[in-house]
């Protein structure tokens, strides 16, 4: 014999429900059913979340954050002439991905090197703006002279082309 968990009167040891008030003697989980599946799949997802270290997807094996920064050789002109001709497609085919081109300074500034004069019209806006975080690599050189960067397309935003994690090849 047990007591009610409501009325306190004494009950059979298995009765689920007390025949005097009617009370349900089940615990929580049991009388809850549908609630506690609901609570164990958020407990599963929560603890399989914190076990991958908070990242979604599927790791098979490969590391998920490491870059590929192999830069694909772009004729500048070809380059900026796709941008200029149409900036969804351009974004679609190079955003964050690495390119390499060669071209004349047109500007030096604390962020990197901007590039002009990127397509083959005689009058475009289109430039390119190529953030270098080593500010190191810009004291020697001169606006107008040519070099080689690499550098990740981020995008284009009102005729600058911007590049993050620029460089300077040799």
């Amino acid at each position: 014999m047990k007591k009610c968990n409501s009325c306190q009167t004494e009950i059979d040891e298995k009765a689920k429900k007390c025949p005097n008030c009617k009370s349900d003697q089940r615990n929580f989980f049991l009388r809850h059913k549908i609630m506690s599946a609901v609570l164990v799949l958020v407990v599963i997802i929560i603890g399989s979340s914190i076990a991958n270290g908070g990242k979604s997807g599927s790791n098979s094996g490969a590391n998920t954050n490491s870059v590929d920064k192999t830069a694909t050789v772009v004729d500048v002109k070809a380059f900026g002439d796709e941008f200029d001709a149409n900036q969804v497609a351009a974004e679609s085919k190079y955003k964050n991905k690495y390119i390499q081109f060669s071209a004349p300074i047109s500007n030096i500034t604390d962020s990197g090197l901007s590039f002009q004069n990127v397509t083959s019209k005689d009058f475009s806006t289109t430039q390119i703006s190529c953030n270098i975080s080593d500010k190191n690599a810009v004291l020697a050189l001169k606006n107008g002279e040519s070099v080689t960067v690499k550098g990740k397309i981020t995008g284009q935003t009102i005729g600058v082309i911007n590049m993050d994690d620029c460089s300077l090849v040799k």
